[in-house]
């Protein structure tokens, strides 16, 4: 009987005090194209930060060398908008399907040694679509992440005050693109009335379980099998033993929900591995 002792005290260690705890969750669940709410009604809203010419833009710079004649630049500009997917319009890169997430690509060259009022050369130019709204996830950190293909471009919410802008944090991946976008608009405020959370409705579910249990059991010793006193509770034993029941619960599932090993002494009756324990 020590598994069956070990496992209702691990359950009733589980309901009452990690039930309710391990059911809280950190991740604002997305309601709208550009919104997400935590589970007390706080949330994000980015709809006001929307501009009129529709995207926040920010470039980046890099350099690279080809070889030790040629140095080769590279000049990106990244294009978000928060809360729909818009043609950028830009006719020499055919940038006209809609998305969320754009960057273009400038790739330059210059023969080294020639001063800095030298020409550069245009070597590739690209368009890159890197994500829609139908792509975006909100994240804990507050962020949101857009996945398109092997790549993922990361957008920290930045609670800021001031215009919003966007700005480059991580360019050091180019498949994982990292920008932070501040606006006063990815600061938390009350989207919706706090409700009751799923652990809640479990304890007040497990607790009325209990009194309509008690209940019934009391009506059921008393007037039915004429007991008295405290015999009137139902299962008195297992009460009376309830604590015991949580102490081996609380060892069993610091245990990792394994039994004691068992010892190189023959079993005897207090062995809980033991044939007679069981």
């Amino acid at each position: 009987m020590a598994v069956i002792s070990n496992i209702i005290g691990f359950a009733f260690v589980y309901l009452v005090f990690l039930g309710p705890f391990g059911c809280k969750a950190d991740t604002c669940a997305q309601k709208g194209p550009c919104s997400c709410v935590y589970p007390n009604g706080t949330g994000i809203d980015l709809s006001p930060s929307v501009l009129p010419q529709g995207f926040y833009q920010v470039q980046g710079f890099k350099t690279f060398y080809n070889a030790s004649v040629v140095s080769l630049y590279e000049l990106d500009t990244y294009y978000f908008h928060p809360c729909a997917d818009v043609s950028l319009n830009v006719s020499r890169f055919s940038c006209n399907r809609p998305m969320s997430m754009y960057r273009e690509v400038y790739k330059l060259n210059k023969t080294a040694g020639a001063g800095i009022g030298s020409m550069f050369n245009l070597s590739y130019t690209n368009c890159e679509f890197l994500g829609n709204k139908e792509d975006v996830n909100f994240t804990s950190g507050p962020s949101i992440s857009f996945r398109n293909g092997p790549s993922t471009t990361t957008i920290l919410l930045i609670c800021s005050e001031g215009d919003s802008r966007l700005q480059i944090y991580s360019l050091t991946e180019p498949n994982a693109v990292i920008l932070a976008f501040y606006s006063k608009d990815a600061c938390l405020k009350q989207i919706e009335e706090p409700g009751r959370s799923f652990g809640s409705t479990l304890l007040i579910i497990f607790f009325s379980f209990i009194i309509f249990y008690l209940v019934l059991g009391v009506c059921t010793k008393k007037f039915l099998m004429g007991a008295t006193g405290i015999e009137v509770i139902p299962n008195l034993a297992f009460w009376s033993d309830l604590p015991n029941l949580v102490k081996d619960g609380w060892a069993f599932a610091i245990r990792g929900c394994q039994l004691p090993t068992r010892g190189m002494s023959p079993a005897g009756p207090s062995d809980p591995n033991s044939y007679d324990s069981i």
